[in-house]
């Protein structure tokens, strides 16, 4: 199995744990009730071969920062 780059982004916004893997354009996945971790996603996985995927862990999920508002789990502020 290989794994996922962890990095961690820093925003005004908060902080917010990355995982990344592949080569090739971009494409950002993340999920509203989901936690992703180094071993990546099936469906993420699939796309690495000809793209660099950046699996992002929202607030409340994973080592990303945490809400303190309700507002800050909508997917408004996700988007």
């Amino acid at each position: 199995m290989t794994y996922w780059e962890t990095k961690t982004i820093n925003t005004v916004r908060g902080n917010f744990e990355v995982f990344v893997k592949g080569e090739g354009n971009p494409i950002c996945v993340t999920h509203h009730y989901s936690e992703f971790n180094n071993t990546g996603d099936y469906f993420a996985d699939s796309l690495t071969e000809n793209n660099t995927v950046y699996l992002v862990n929202l607030k409340q999920a994973g080592n990303s920062s945490k809400a303190n508002e309700a507002h800050e789990l909508s997917m408004f502020d996700a988007v």
